[in-house]
């Protein structure tokens, strides 16, 4: 344990021989045991529930690495779902579709002929501001 031979361990109990008396030597022999007893006694209860900890991590570690897997693949089922759902439309959302489409055709003009009409409205608003022989780009000498 302390890799002490023969001659060290000899000359230790000399000196505690000669500074403690005969008396009280086997006294502090029976406190040095019991204090490395319960000193193993410890050290062997934290290790074992350090152990029994690590073994609860492990276990907690193994389900939510089983939650996980079965979460993913969840959500890859989920999205393949939808990416087939969105490949191909259902006939109601086409008819749909079409009948939105052609409510929105048959209200608005198309775009083409509703900018020239109003093209149309603001060159005429502009003839009638201007003064009548009055002609575009001819200044006129009054």
């Amino acid at each position: 344990m302390f890799n002490i031979g023969i001659p060290e361990l000899l000359i230790i109990v000399a000196i505690a021989l000669i500074v403690f008396g005969p008396n009280k030597l086997p006294e502090l022999a029976k406190a040095f045991g019991r204090a490395m007893r319960e000193f193993k006694k410890a050290t062997e209860e934290v290790k074992e529930s350090f152990e029994a900890e690590t073994k609860d991590l492990e276990e907690l570690k193994g389900t939510l690495t089983e939650e996980k897997e079965k979460f993913l693949a969840d959500m890859v089922e989920g999205a393949s779902e939808i990416a087939e759902e969105t490949s191909t439309p259902s006939e109601a959302t086409t008819e749909r579709i079409t009948e939105t489409e052609a409510s929105a055709l048959a209200e608005t003009p198309p775009i083409e002929e509703a900018s020239s009409s109003s093209e149309g409205d603001k060159i005429e608003e502009e003839k009638k501001e201007e003064p009548e022989g009055a002609k575009e780009g001819i200044p006129s000498h009054g």
